[in-house]
């Protein structure tokens, strides 16, 4: 990577903060919070993880993976999974409490998103699994 390229971890963050973001450092580097986007508070201040040596490891995996970024770079793929991740959800809350890369206990880096179990439906009517739908019109 060239000296004058920010790292990613920085253009990730300088991303987001273009997206309308707000994103504030955490307690150890990669660390960080968002607290808001376009000004709206995010209740769940979802979690980034982005260290620059794991990132760094993600992003040249993407490179070398055939048809893993049809068309985009490693790292744009990865803005647009950001901002998927932390966009509006269900009736404006956004149901991500974590998002990021991490190591995996077999050693592999890999991406991650948790999200909060999104609400159910109102009045709280959960719909049948066992309806079907039929094309024929009713007699």
């Amino acid at each position: 990577m060239a000296t004058d390229q920010p790292s990613p971890e920085v253009a990730l963050v300088r991303y987001l903060r273009a997206q309308g973001f707000t994103v504030e450092a955490g307690d150890r580097p990669g660390s960080y919070r968002v607290t808001a986007h376009r000004d709206a508070p995010m209740p769940r201040r979802p979690r980034l993880s982005l260290p620059d040596d794991l990132l760094t490891e993600y992003l040249n995996e993407l490179d070398r993976t055939p048809g893993a970024a049809p068309g985009l770079s490693a790292l744009s793929l990865t803005e647009v999974h950001l901002e998927e991740a932390l966009a509006a959800g269900v009736d404006g809350q956004n149901q991500t409490t974590a998002v990021g890369v991490r190591r995996t206990p077999q050693g592999a880096v890999e991406w991650f998103w948790h999200r909060e179990a999104e609400p159910g439906p109102p009045g709280g009517e959960v719909p049948q699994a066992d309806l079907v739908w039929r094309a024929d019109r009713p007699r």
